[in-house]
Order: structure tokens, then C-alpha cells, then sequence
């Protein structure tokens, strides 16, 4: 995959994960635009591409826990 033009280098790294980059169907791919996934590694500090990735799946991670609570708390 080309790498984003003017992104930083931690946000293609996410862009490229397997698990939550492009065609991924993750929360992070679907849902934030580079620009607010670049905000959102910015806020937390993250400028390293391992970081972001590890973020990355963490935060698709949180997402997936709390639509599991959901569901159990409605079924």
C-alpha cells in the first residue's frame, strides 16, 4: 500500500496494519480520517510507529469490549 502523502510516518503505520489499517473494517479505518487519527496519537503522545499501531489495537480493542457489553445488557 502507497504510503499517505504528508502524514506522518506513525500514522501510515497504522493506515498499513493488517488489523486495523486499510480494509480492516475496524473502528480506526471506518470511523477517524487521518487527520483525526493524526489528533488523536498527537493527544496521546504517540509518535512512534510501533506506539501508534499498539494504540491502534487498543483502542479498536475498547471498542470491541464496550459493543460486547452493550449487546449482553440489551439481550
Amino acid at each position: 500500500m502507497d504510503k499517505l502523502i504528508g502524514m506522518p510516518a506513525w500514522v501510515n503505520a497504522v493506515r498499513q496494519d493488517p488489523k486495523v489499517g486499510h480494509g480492516s473494517c475496524s473502528v480506526i479505518d471506518e470511523c477517524y480520517t487521518d487527520d483525526e487519527l493524526r489528533s488523536a496519537l498527537i493527544e496521546a503522545n504517540i509518535k512512534g510507529k510501533i506506539e501508534s499501531v499498539r494504540w491502534a489495537r487498543k483502542t479498536e480493542r475498547l471498542y470491541r469490549e464496550r459493543e460486547r457489553e452493550i449487546r449482553a445488557d440489551i439481550f
